[in-house]
């Protein structure tokens, strides 16, 4: 989890963020920038890139908890895996079985080992008929003077077993206490045999008046799934997509499978490769990635937990001739500090850059 002094600094930030005023705006070129799109600045190119880098943890913790069970149930022919529980390594669990039938699953994260400082609180409710199952999944995280940063509401629809079924997902996230969301992705998901394939689309609004643009990412992943005796789930295999740009608010998402983007241009391609792995409470553990990015930069992400198994996640984004983009430092729950090159920092809440 984050340290008192970086959720300072979100914090600081993130207010700063929001209210258009103090810091510096990015630079506008990339020192030794070539490739696909000579003409993209430095925002276009940190927020393509972020977004790519960090799909992988934020569908990854969808799709591991529709498999290990920490979002109610894998599936409606599977009884619940995820049983509640007290604080362990700065979680807990409670399942509630409601009155019409339903599941609700509240996993809460916290800022401190003895479980007083939430940090990130999960709610899903779970709901079966059939062959099928729905899940309605809030997200809401907090700063450690319990400041709401962002919420993530995400709707499910399920089909099948947890090893032979397959999920679609749509969700939006909102900065702070807006009813507005700033991002909105589709996510199409399948597993058969430990053989997992799935589509991406995603959209980022920011009226930011030094941006006022919409930037959009669409990707197809092809990968295998492990799942060890504590409950982890690794994804290990390849991402490739495409990012876009419009005028702000001119991106649009296909409203079914497989999500696309349109309304915008083309700036570049991804290609990711590495694996990302979740435990039993849909915490991200581990995450190590590797590719090319739009113009062909590239991206390094890895992770480390010290003694008491807390996860710190860091990332560098590198021009083609070696020139720092940017980095990003941040905890299992996507909350951290981005760095651009001319040394501006901005707000990572829920794996959002929040401009």
């Amino acid at each position: 989890m984050r340290s008192p002094i970086l959720a300072a600094v979100i914090a600081a930030s993130f207010l700063t963020a929001c209210g258009g005023g103090g810091g510096s705006s990015p630079s506008p070129t990339i020192p030794g920038q070539t490739g696909q799109n000579s003409s993209l600045n430095s925002t276009d190119v940190v927020q393509s890139s972020t977004d790519a880098a960090f799909e992988p943890m934020d569908t990854g913790e969808a799709d591991a908890g529709v498999g290990n069970g920490s979002l109610g149930a894998s599936a409606s022919a599977r009884s619940v895996q995820a049983l509640p529980h007290a604080c362990i390594h700065r979680t807990t669990r409670t399942v509630t079985v409601n009155a019409d039938g339903s599941i609700t699953v509240e996993t809460i994260h916290f800022f401190d080992d003895a479980c007083t400082q939430v940090e990130r609180d999960a709610v899903a409710v779970h709901a079966s008929s059939g062959g099928s199952a729905t899940i309605a999944r809030t997200v809401t995280t907090y700063n450690q003077a319990h400041l709401q940063l962002g919420v993530r509401k995400s709707n499910y629809a399920l089909t099948g077993s947890s090893n032979n079924g397959s999920w679609t997902l749509t969700s939006a996230f909102y900065v702070g206490t807006s009813t507005s969301p700033i991002t909105q992705y589709g996510h199409q998901a399948s597993l058969n045999a430990s053989a997992y394939s799935a589509t991406t689309g995603r959209i980022a609004n920011d009226a930011k008046p030094s941006i006022n643009a919409s930037y959009g990412h669409q990707s197809a992943v092809s990968a295998t799934v492990t799942n060890d005796a504590a409950g982890d789930t690794t994804f290990t295999g390849t991402r490739n997509g495409t990012a876009f740009k419009g005028a702000l608010g001119a991106l649009t998402l296909s409203a079914a499978p497989p999500f696309t983007v349109s309304g915008g241009t083309q700036i570049g391609t991804s290609a990711l490769t590495g694996s990302v792995t979740f435990d039993s409470d849909g915490e991200l553990t581990a995450v190590a990635l590797t590719g090319t990015l739009v113009n062909g930069n590239s991206l390094v992400v890895t992770s480390s937990a010290d003694a008491n198994g807390i996860v710190t996640v860091n990332g560098t984004i590198t021009s083609p001739s070696g020139a720092s983009v940017a980095t990003f430092t941040t905890d299992a729950s996507g909350d951290g500090i981005l760095t651009l090159a001319n040394g501006t920092q901005v707000p990572i809440v829920d794996w959002h850059v929040v401009w």
